[in-house]
């Protein structure tokens, strides 16, 4: 597996622009792309962002942060979320690092922002579901809710004591109970403080196959957090919020309760008795007939807006793209940006990432009850700087990023050829007829008289096709 954090010795000191940079090598360039982009999607979905200073200022750590992620990718859900909890890069996020226990003498109590974003995004979501996704509901009709205050204060009790890792065993503080002095560690998961570990009974969420609904009294810090990811892992609420998220990310935008209900029996159980297996998960997910079935492509309720900078790498890949040499050049420069997408990988504008799962548009889409969470972050704004950042990006490269399309050129002399290649690279054999008409019609009123100094008739054409072929709705919607 190839990983983020850079072994070039000559690189000391790591920054946010090396830190994407470092990102967007292995995004790209990995051999191991499946990983990566179930790693990318959960990223989307257990988020810490480099926009937030306590992420940009940790070093290497939002690198090791997404290494973490892809090395789990395929792995357990429970290991995930254990080495998630303990990351000192969520800790800093979701502030749970150096998290204390209650002390009655200064009223304070222990900080609820993991405990709750955990339950919330991370596992069980809000509300009860059903097996297939769907809410449970109350008598009165409405959703029930899943979790408590009050179980968001117990939980925040267990995730106490965690600070950076290092051979200090030397308290500070009266009595030397708070935490030892020590360099700041952004890479190793976070080690237990004792002292400051709440040692009481908790109360954890109780259902009913709950295999430990309470934590005695006097346990270890690192045992009572290990109790109560099982007992969100084992929630009957993860399989199907989990799977339905994941759907999200790789496949569909609206996925059927069927669909979401066989991918959340795999989660609970891969045929082997094991739960949270992800590449099975992953596996169940791309090999369901929602998602190969030709009969889907004309299925106007299915499918997803591809996220910008899937369309970015899909234009990358496609062509061929040619990166200047030297330690991490992997720079998009200021074409690509969350400025010009409206998002970039680790950089959410909150933990509620780029977009909600249940976002749907006003109009068609929100009419026919469907979710299409990627077109909340389509908008004015972004409906022009995406396609200026592709144009550039075809015409003269992207920071240190060029493409190569010299196979295009040589097909540009026959219109119809030209697009029967970028109907295969880009919008995979679904073309629609008037897109491709209204392409070539285009590229044929090319004239020499139109041609850019310094380039070619074939050139010229080609690069207008790619170009008009990646602001398609073909290329955009993935079905």
């Amino acid at each position: 597996m190839q990983t983020a954090k850079a072994a070039d010795t000559t690189i000391t000191s790591f920054d946010n622009g090396l830190n994407r940079r470092a990102r967007n090598q292995v995004m790209l360039a990995g051999s191991d792309q499946l990983r990566q982009r179930v790693a990318y999607a959960l990223s989307q979905i257990m988020v810490i962002s480099d926009n937030d200073s306590n992420v940009s200022g940790g070093q290497e750590g939002s690198s090791s942060y997404y290494d973490m992620l892809a090395r789990n990718a395929l792995g357990n859900f429970r290991t995930l979320l254990m080495d998630v909890t303990r990351h000192p890069m969520m800790g800093r996020y979701l502030s749970h690092y150096k998290n204390r226990k209650a002390n009655t003498t200064t009223g304070t109590r222990p900080d609820e922002n993991y405990a709750r974003e955990v339950m919330q995004l991370f596992t069980i979501g809000l509300y009860k579901l059903n097996a297939d996704g769907t809410y449970l509901l109350g008598s009165d009709g409405k959703p029930i809710e899943v979790y408590t205050n009050d179980d968001i204060t117990e939980f925040a009790r267990v995730f106490t004591g965690f600070t950076d890792d290092s051979t200090n065993n030397t308290g500070t503080g009266t009595g030397r109970l708070d935490f030892p002095s020590a360099t700041a560690n952004y890479t190793t998961p976070m080690r237990m403080w004792e002292s400051q570990h709440d040692t009481g009974s908790k109360k954890l969420l109780s259902y009913a196959s709950v295999r430990k609904g309470s934590l005695p009294a006097s346990q270890t810090g690192l045992a009572d957090v290990q109790d109560a990811i099982d007992n969100l892992v084992e929630h009957p609420n993860t399989a199907p919020f989990i799977s339905r998220l994941l759907i999200q990310r790789l496949i569909t935008s609206s996925p059927t309760s069927a669909y979401v209900g066989r991918v959340a029996a795999v989660f609970v159980d891969n045929g082997q008795g094991v739960r949270g297996d992800l590449l099975a998960v992953t596996k169940a997910i791309l090999l369901d007939t929602e998602a190969r079935a030709t009969s889907f492509i004309a299925d106007t309720t299915h499918g997803k807006l591809q996220e910008p900078f899937l369309r970015l790498t899909q234009l990358l890949r496609a062509f061929k793209y040619n990166v200047t040499a030297g330690i991490l050049p992997y720079d998009f420069g200021y074409n690509f940006t969350e400025g010009t997408m409206g998002q970039f990988p680790l950089a959410a504008p909150s933990v509620f990432n780029f977009y909600t799962p249940d976002y749907s548009p006003a109009g068609v889409i929100s009419n026919a009850n469907l979710d299409a969470p990627e077109f909340q972050i389509l908008n004015s704004v972004f409906s022009v700087t995406m396609p200026n950042a592709v144009y550039n990006l075809i015409q003269s490269g992207a920071g240190q990023f060029t493409l190569n399309t010299s196979d295009q050129e040589a097909l540009a002399g026959t219109a119809a050829q030209l697009l029967d290649n970028l109907d295969l690279y880009l919008t995979h054999g679904t073309m629609s007829s008037d897109t491709r008409t209204a392409i070539i019609n285009a590229v044929q009123k090319v004239t020499t008289a139109m041609v850019p100094s310094g380039s070619t008739l074939n050139q010229t054409r080609a690069r207008l096709a790619i170009y008009l072929t990646a602001l398609s709705p073909d290329f955009a919607i993935l079905k």
